[in-house]
């Protein structure tokens, strides 16, 4: 298996269930010192379509934290008001130490620096490799996030689950084989047995696919994701990783 450490990762805010991206950026802030360089960019009325960075965004504000009591004074009345996975931006904050970026937040998304990836196997499915890699470094209980947006329409696409030992499939079928009586799957198929399988499920609704997620969260923050859109198909692991950790199994 290969690793790429110091990395981005995007995690789309509507797969965060509490929204919870002020205790995103406090996660990745504790895992380095002050200070920290603090942006509030805008979009322009009439941006540059030949510029891809943010370097024509308008700064709404700029600051140089030296403690976590600015930060969090700084956090207590911002607001960045949430919009659907994959919409345009109107308005980012950067958090970076000396140039490097840290943490983005946006309208619809959190990119986070420091990620390990990790290639699927080509044995099993990718639901069983993704928790094969995820659950035993993971702390219990692991909260665990499935959209099923590339099948399903927009609302009701979100779930959340929780784990509190490995069996995730005794979890998936209580909560999740429902779905494939949804009439967005059974639209235009023939009649299915009344006995549906966690195998039904994980081919209808493959993590292949675009907008068709698995994100888990364990006690400890440490973040685990897989989909076609951010990780491109390979296992993600990050938020709160040993820094001396080199290697999973």
């Amino acid at each position: 298996m290969r690793f790429q450490r110091d990395e981005w990762i995007d995690v789309f805010r509507e797969l965060l269930p509490r929204d919870d991206w002020q205790d995103l950026i406090r996660l990745q802030v504790s895992q380095h010192a002050y200070p920290f360089e603090v942006k509030l960019l805008e979009r322009p009325l009439k941006q540059n379509p030949n510029i891809s960075d943010f370097s024509d965004w308008t700064v709404q504000s700029h600051f140089i934290m030296t403690n976590a009591a600015q930060l969090e004074q700084f956090l207590e009345h911002l607001v960045i008001e949430q919009q659907e996975m994959a919409t345009e931006a109107e308005v980012t904050l950067i958090v970076q130490k000396q140039e490097q970026g840290i943490v983005r937040v946006t309208n619809d998304c959190v990119a986070m620096y420091g990620v390990a990836y990790e290639e699927l196997d080509e044995s099993g499915t990718e639901y069983e490799n993704f928790f094969d890699a995820v659950l035993p470094h993971a702390t219990f209980p692991v909260e665990v996030v499935f959209c099923g947006r590339d099948v399903l329409e927009n609302q009701d696409s979100i779930h959340v689950m929780t784990l509190h030992d490995s069996n995730w499939q005794a979890v998936f079928e209580e909560h999740l084989l429902h779905l494939l009586n949804r009439k967005e799957v059974t639209t235009g198929k023939s009649s299915r047995s009344s006995k549906q399988t966690l195998e039904d499920f994980m081919s209808e609704f493959s993590l292949l696919m675009a907008y068709n997620f698995i994100v888990t969260r364990d006690a400890t923050d440490r973040f685990g994701m897989l989909d076609h859109f951010c990780t491109n198909g390979k296992i993600a692991h990050f938020g709160k990783i040993d820094n001396v950790e080199t290697s999973f199994k």
